[in-house]
């Protein structure tokens, strides 16, 4: 599986799973895609050009706490043909402004009342390591380096 194959799998889901580490013990939750064009149609073209992986949060959660102690984290995606893509790799908070202000779309206020610089809005972003995929149409699994 390409970069590019990935990234058009990912964009194709409005949810993502990511998996955090609690000490010894693996959380997931589900997380919006804001790199769905549904989900976030004013940032469809900034991922045209860019294969960044960003999730938006509260600051005030669990997964902002056990990010900081420990990166190493998962993300999972599925479609409705049983096909399934699972990255392995690292998750961190970004803090340039720069990115935060392309990312940053008003509408996100009813979830961030404070707005991006309100103090409870976070931007993560996962950096995938190695890959693994299974393609529920033809039972072909694959695997390997992102």
């Amino acid at each position: 599986m390409t970069k590019s194959e990935i990234l058009s799998f990912l964009d194709a889901q409005t949810i993502l799973t990511v998996t955090t580490m609690n000490g010894e013990q693996p959380e997931t939750r589900a997380l919006i895609n804001i790199r769905n064009k549904n989900i976030a149609p004013h940032l469809t073209h900034y991922f045209k050009k860019n294969d960044r992986i960003f999730f938006i949060t509260n600051t005030q959660t669990d997964k902002i706490v056990q990010i900081r102690k420990n990166p190493k984290a998962n993300v999972y995606a599925y479609d409705n043909n049983f096909s399934g893509l699972l990255l392995i790799g690292e998750i961190k908070e970004i803090t340039d402004k720069d990115i935060i202000d392309i990312l940053w779309d008003d509408s996100w206020k009813m979830y961030y009342p404070g707005g991006k610089d309100g103090g409870d809005f976070s931007l993560l972003e996962f950096i995938p390591k190695q890959f693994k995929n299974y393609n529920g149409n033809g039972f072909v699994k694959t695997s390997g380096a992102v």
